[in-house]
């Protein structure tokens, strides 16, 4: 998001007249004292001394200084010069220098010139300084990287911690729960290639995966093939930081919980599904405090992650996970538009 501090200039009053004899109070308007036969005009106020003029002459906000020329004016406020004014500027979050015009993010504040030349953290989204670099080519910010999902054996505690969660909110459960699967960027590029049906630009974090497995067996003489068992897993890639980790399987598993228990839906635009996915995945963020991975989830430009999840969250009459599931269960799948139209907020 593009962010600038609107500034002014003006100038302090110099100029004070002396009063005439025939001034039309006698009495300094400052300090109360009797005016002598010399005194001033500033600020249209009639004042005994150059004392109470300074008590009517702005002062900066940040040294106290009187102000007797140029000033700059920002927010409602005053200071006496650049260096008071950039002292209230927010700091880059990697070079530490004051950003006046930028960029802001949730609560994070980046100069111009950070985001143009630093590379972007395929796990959060936000610049990085000095990023790791994988193997398959993604950077990976240090926060990040630290709070990393590495391995199957670390990724499970988060997965089941996000089934639970699911489970929690929707007051349902999976009963047959997908196999996670933790791969690298390029066999997820791969597998969504071959598995998800859409040319959406998005990175792909996550996969859901179903495959029926086909036998054959003997009947009167001739082979018949018939499904015999259904294979689920859900893929996910690795060195995602915990916290997106934990979304990303939050938004696969509600892809199996529509299977189980909406399946009406598999018939509905892509959208639909995502859309449903992502308003699951917002709850979560919403209960965990993500900010920055809910601001990503709410300004995605994606017709069917982001909206989506905007068709979803607006519906009329929607209020939390009970309003959700009733139009789950009676929406006219057949009636549903092929792209997600935008409902205005009530």
């Amino acid at each position: 998001m593009n962010g600038s501090l609107s500034r002014r200039l003006f100038t302090a009053g110099v100029g004070c007249a002396a009063a005439t004899a025939g001034a039309r109070t006698r009495i300094c308007e400052v300090c109360g004292r009797r005016l002598p036969r010399q005194s001033y005009v500033y600020a249209g106020k009639t004042v005994c001394s150059q004392e109470c003029i300074d008590a009517l002459r702005p002062k900066c906000s940040i040294c106290g200084n009187i102000i007797r020329g140029n000033y700059i004016k920002a927010d409602g406020k005053i200071y006496c010069g650049e260096a008071c004014f950039r002292t209230t500027l927010p700091k880059c979050e990697i070079c530490n220098q004051p950003v006046e015009q930028g960029f802001s993010i949730t609560q994070h504040r980046y100069c111009a010139n950070c985001v143009e030349k630093q590379p972007i953290c395929f796990s959060c989204g936000l610049p990085g300084a000095n990023p790791t670099r994988l193997k398959d080519g993604r950077d990976i910010c240090n926060d990040c990287m630290r709070r990393a999902v590495k391995t199957q054996d670390a990724a499970q505690p988060h997965y089941e911690h996000a089934l639970r969660q699911l489970e929690a909110w929707t007051s349902l459960t999976i009963a047959t729960v997908p196999a996670l699967v933790l791969i690298d960027r390029d066999e997820m590029r791969r597998l969504s290639k071959k598995i998800r049906q859409s040319n959406s630009p998005v990175s792909i974090r996550g996969l859901y995966s179903r495959q029926v497995m086909m036998s054959k067996r003997g009947l009167f003489g001739a082979w018949k093939e018939e499904p015999s068992l259904a294979q689920e897993k859900i893929y996910i890639v690795d060195h995602l930081s915990d916290e997106v980790f934990r979304v990303a399987a939050t938004h696969e598993l509600m892809h199996d919980l529509i299977h189980e228990h909406f399946p009406r839906l598999e018939e509905a635009p892509l959208w639909v599904q995502e859309g449903i996915c992502q308003q699951a995945t917002a709850e979560f963020c919403r209960r965990r405090n993500y900010s920055d991975t809910l601001h990503g989830i709410e300004n995605c430009p994606d017709p069917d992650y982001g909206d989506g999840y905007r068709y979803i969250h607006g519906l009329s009459g929607f209020r939390g996970w009970a309003g959700l599931r009733r139009w789950m269960e009676t929406v006219d799948v057949a009636a549903l538009p092929e792209t997600a139209i935008i409902m205005p907020a009530k």
